[in-house]
């Protein structure tokens, strides 16, 4: 008896999708009932064509897709975990919520999100969340970066800084040793 309850019950899996999985349609696409969708409402902002903001609406409408902010707790350890990979420049905010929510998800069961941008996947890899591309192959190896100014040798902390505040030259990124 306790063995049938074991294998009748279903394990429930979180999908988290960016907003390239909104644009391939992946919400429209056939799915099990124990696997839920979601995304967030900076990922709903950034679908601005029509027709992919008429299936979004309409997935939204049935229930298939569930729009959910993540938390600012999640948002935090988002962010220090990308400084700690080195992708905080190569990183969105939309990005940041994308790896937030899963955050948030990944302690109610089986967490994964679809995206196919590399820095999203980098940081995902290096936090242990499963992630699955959809249209590139997608990394396999987790790499840590150093983002800095090849002129002076500033090295950057900050969310989406593209330019040394010192010296103005464009900041580069290497594979930290």
């Amino acid at each position: 008896m306790h063995q049938e309850q074991r294998y009748s019950s279903k394990v429930s899996i979180s999908i988290v999708l960016d907003t390239s999985a909104i644009l391939a349609k992946y919400p429209l696409q056939q799915y099990s009932g124990y696997i839920r969708l979601y995304t967030t409402p900076s990922v709903v902002e950034e679908v601005r064509d029509s027709e992919s903001r008429a299936s979004l609406e309409l997935v939204i409408s049935l229930g298939r897709l569930i729009v959910k902010p993540p938390s600012r707790r999640s948002i935090a350890k988002a962010i220090m975990y990308a400084r700690e990979v080195g992708e905080h420049t190569s990183l969105s905010k939309t990005d940041i919520d994308v790896i937030a929510l899963a955050l948030d998800l990944h302690g109610r069961g089986k967490t994964i999100v679809l995206t196919d941008d590399y820095a999203i996947q980098n940081t995902l890899l290096y936090i242990g969340i499963p992630f699955k591309p959809l249209r590139t192959i997608g990394i396999s190896v987790q790499r840590k970066y150093i983002v800095y100014c090849p002129n002076c040798g500033y090295i950057t902390s900050s969310i989406g800084e593209k330019t040394c505040p010192l010296c103005g030259m464009p900041l580069a990124k290497k594979v930290s040793s």
